[in-house]
């Protein structure tokens, strides 16, 4: 039985002409144990998605289901959920421990209960040796640890993430990716994550589903997402796509996406002719931008110079059959 279904979720707010509609008949599946990521742009509605599943929105229509159960009457302290936010929102006269004990406490749980169960996950988080430190000791990452540590201490079945790295440096944001997808793994706890950030989503999620506009655009495995994406929207968002008619690659439909690094540059050959723009050194490869004769701007990304190559260069570009993928324009495959 999966822990999440939701069925016909929308939401709006406001009335007559200051109406919006935030959600639009949002069907979907979370499994149990599972790294789920709501992915899309600012604004497409995925925080809301989030707000609802914990319980602090109500839709205006459709049924929201966790663990077998209609959750959409229940406020948010009776549901098996519990968010951490962007700001972490540790109480800074608290030291670690106090923080983490807080909401067990509030349970009203046994002393002795809250003491081992705190002792517990700090260990898992890895901030045992700092129960005595309060919050402005913390580095960010400090923090955000004992803030997933307080989130995880009554043992929800479902933990809610909305944007918790998005305040990290990236080597930091990094790091932490890691670290999520450890405690994921180790608790059995389905974590939802909410982000902007399609690296963060590709590294970390068990699957993704697609956001734009209020609506859910595809739901799959990061392989699939990156490597079959369904429409224009999804292939551009999902890191960088080459978007051409579908005309101009012999093929049938809205437009075919090529990824950069699918492409093949030569000086001369079988291809699209077009002429060099720029050349950029990235380190671990090298970015040809060329100008197609009869099409757009395309993108290239190389292991290894081209030899003889250079901006002005007039070359041909091609890509093996199996790299294109046609995709639907997103106002029709709404």
């Amino acid at each position: 039985m999966p822990l999440v279904r939701i069925r016909g979720v929308s939401k709006s707010f406001g009335s007559g002409a200051s109406l919006f509609t935030a959600l639009g008949n949002i069907d979907l599946v979370i499994g149990q144990n599972e790294f789920f990521t709501l992915l899309g742009p600012s604004g497409c509605g995925k925080t809301t998605l989030l707000r609802l599943m914990a319980g602090f929105e109500v839709p205006t229509s459709g049924t929201i289901e966790i663990n077998g159960h209609d959750v959409v009457d229940l406020p948010p302290f009776r549901r098996p959920v519990n968010t951490v936010f962007q700001s972490y929102a540790l109480f800074p006269h608290m030291n670690v421990a106090e923080n983490v004990a807080f909401g067990l406490e509030r349970l009203k749980r046994p002393a002795a209960e809250v003491k081992a169960r705190v002792a517990e996950v700090l260990r898992l988080v890895r901030m045992d040796a700092m129960a005595g430190r309060r919050p402005a000791q913390l580095s960010g990452g400090q923090q955000q640890r004992v803030a997933l540590a307080r989130a995880l201490a009554p043992a929800p079945k479902l933990l809610l993430l909305d944007e918790p790295l998005s305040a990290l440096d990236l080597k930091l944001r990094r790091e932490m990716q890691g670290e999520l997808k450890r405690l994921q793994r180790e608790t059995g706890v389905t974590f939802v994550l909410v982000t902007h950030d399609q690296e963060e989503a590709l590294a970390m999620s068990d699957r993704i589903a697609v956001m734009s506009a209020g609506a859910v655009l595809q739901v799959g495995g990061p392989e699939e997402i990156y490597d079959r994406p369904r429409t224009r929207f999804v292939a551009d968002f999902i890191g960088e796509a080459n978007l051409l008619p579908a005309a101009l690659a012999g093929l049938s439909g809205d437009a075919v996406a090529v990824r950069p690094e699918r492409m093949q540059i030569a000086l001369s050959g079988a291809g699209l002719e077009g002429r060099v723009a720029s050349v950029t050194f990235l380190g671990s490869d090298v970015l040809y931008e060329v100008e197609l004769a009869a099409g757009p701007l395309i993108k290239a990304r190389l292991r290894d110079a081209v030899a003889g190559v250079e901006a002005g260069s007039t070359v041909t570009v091609r890509w093996d059959a199996g790299a294109a993928r046609v995709v639907e324009d997103d106002a029709r495959a709404a």
